[in-house]
């Protein structure tokens, strides 16, 4: 698939789109089926013990030869290319589940804030398993927060947040099962909790990045990240030039 007109200039000005149904419903069984069995509240959570923790699990690619597949998926990919060039590296992904009744917060952050030192802004490609709304712990974003680059964040718990965010003018994104949203890595975006009383908040979320990203601090290129496309081609699958150290690079995007 490609953007419409409409679509680039929602990514460009609000930094955020929804672009419904990319995946076909096979593939998103295969998925859920697979998420199912790797995001488990015995596996690893967040949030805490007073509001209800929450399933979560990094890097489900690396578990999953079926969400491996996907990673390498031509419609996500392609996207990429046309939003970021012609070399381009896959970045994380991560399966996040707000169970009902679990009232943990994901505060206001950028994707950005989760890395070391100051990296290229890169897409985040936010896949609805469920249907989302504030209700059930859907996404609140900062319409064009993204145009004003990367925020100092500050630790708390195990997440990096911004410490004072003015949140006039936040908006819902809501999304159905089986909805893409893509937004910029920039995008002020935070999760409220689950407080539905039999509703999941399944998402997995994959992201891209151009294969030249270099860490501004630092000169840090990363190697580590394979690349999915090379001069404007989908690669058939993940192609690995170092590996990739997990636990270094924990990570938490909402």
């Amino acid at each position: 698939m490609s953007l419409t007109p409409e679509q680039k200039d929602s990514l460009q000005d609000l930094g955020y789109v929804n672009l419904g149904p990319v995946l076909g419903p096979e593939e998103l069984a295969r998925i859920r089926a697979e998420y199912d069995l790797l995001v488990r509240p015995e596996k690893q959570t967040l949030g805490n013990e007073t509001d209800g923790k929450f399933p979560y699990r990094a890097m489900l690619n690396f578990r999953s030869e079926p969400l491996r597949k996907i990673i390498s998926h031509p419609d996500l990919v392609k996207l990429a290319i046309e939003l970021l060039g012609p070399d381009i590296r896959f970045w994380w992904d991560q399966g996040i589940n707000k169970s009902p009744g679990s009232g943990s917060h994901i505060e206001w952050h950028q994707d950005n804030g989760y890395q070391r030192g100051q990296v290229p802004e890169y897409l985040t490609f936010w896949l609805a398993l469920d249907d989302s709304d504030p209700e059930n712990g859907g996404l609140l974003v900062l319409p064009g927060s993204h145009r004003h680059g990367q925020r100092r964040h500050e630790l708390r718990d195990v997440h990096w947040v911004i410490p004072d965010v003015d949140a006039t003018g936040a908006v819902a994104l809501d999304a159905k099962a089986g909805d893409l949203l893509l937004f910029s890595s920039l995008l002020i975006h935070k999760t409220g909790g689950n407080h539905s009383a039999d509703r999941q908040r399944r998402a997995w979320v994959i992201q891209y990045a151009r294969a030249d990203a270099t860490n501004a601090e630092d000169g840090t290129t990363y190697e580590d990240r394979p690349w999915v496309a090379k001069a404007g081609k989908v690669l058939d699958s993940l192609l690995v030039e170092k590996p990739f150290d997990l636990t270094r690079n924990s990570h938490n995007a909402g």
